[in-house]
């Protein structure tokens, strides 16, 4: 049996039809199974990652777990290991490696050493920027066809959550990924600019990409997120390092598959900008 923490997000959702259509074992836990919106042939289970004293159900007769950074690693390994369950993917960040003094960075390698020290195998997932962090846009483009942002010409390799989860299925269900980092990345960069045009073919709308300064969007970001975090976002955005712009062949080595790319994304969730 597989758990898949965060199995109502964009990567957990994702992991959770692979591994259904693939007819493994798994559950899916969150916090609220009254409001999760799953097929009604998923068993969920509630539990919160926050408060370990939860988890004990959602941990029954689970052998691996698909894991995302809650800040409360240490108690939440410490009970998964009790129930008996032998393998953990974690789903990390790229900013481990490329902003360790970031606040990002250091959250995420806390998580990973909690997870070093718990004894099972481990396996992390360590992403750039994904296509699905376009989502938010999704409020511009049911206004107008004008889509802000900055940095419009600075490109990433924005990965498809479906890839994500791809490595994750592969690593908790295969052999052969124990002590594994694999750093994760789309099959090419691609800007602001190009994604707002794939986003418009995808529904059939021509929109237009428009460029706001850094400081504009900071103070937009900053009525959601901790200063810390908008800082540390616009400097990956605007200033990614070679390591982050780099396109890697990890998603095609560990699964077989290539890498999708972002207009593929766009298509996969076109119903979300309509």
């Amino acid at each position: 049996m597989i758990l898949v923490a965060g199995a109502t997000g964009n990567v957990g959702g994702e992991l959770l039809r692979q591994l259904r259509a693939e007819e493994v074992p798994v559950r899916a836990l969150t916090r609220n199974p009254g409001l999760a919106s799953l097929p009604a042939d998923v068993e969920v289970v509630g539990g919160d990652l926050t408060t370990p004293d939860s988890l004990v159900k959602a941990f029954s007769g689970v052998d691996a777990l698909f894991l995302m950074m809650s800040g409360n690693e240490v108690a939440v390994v410490e009970e998964a290991a009790r129930a008996g369950v032998r393998r953990i993917v974690l789903l990390s960040s790229v900013a481990v490696e490329t902003r360790p003094e970031s606040l990002i960075g250091r959250l995420h390698r806390e998580a990973e050493q909690a997870v070093e020290a718990s004894g099972l195998e481990w396996t992390f997932l360590r992403p750039g920027q994904f296509a699905s962090n376009t989502r938010a846009w999704a409020s511009q483009i049911s206004e107008g066809d004008v889509v802000r942002t900055p940095f419009a010409r600075v490109g990433l390799p924005a990965i498809h959550p479906g890839d994500i989860a791809a490595v994750a299925r592969t690593a908790l269900t295969q052999e052969g990924h124990a002590g594994a980092v694999y750093p994760l990345s789309g099959p090419r960069s691609i800007t602001p600019v190009e994604q707002v045009a794939a986003i418009g073919e995808a529904i059939g709308r021509k929109l237009r990409h428009e460029e706001i300064t850094a400081e504009r969007a900071g103070k937009e970001m900053a009525a959601y997120m901790p200063a810390e975090i908008v800082a540390a976002t616009l400097e990956f955005l605007g200033d990614p390092t070679v390591t982050e712009a780099r396109v890697l062949p990890t998603v095609e080595a560990v699964t077989g598959k290539p890498a999708r790319t972002f207009a593929r994304w766009a298509r996969d969730n076109a119903d979300g900008f309509r």
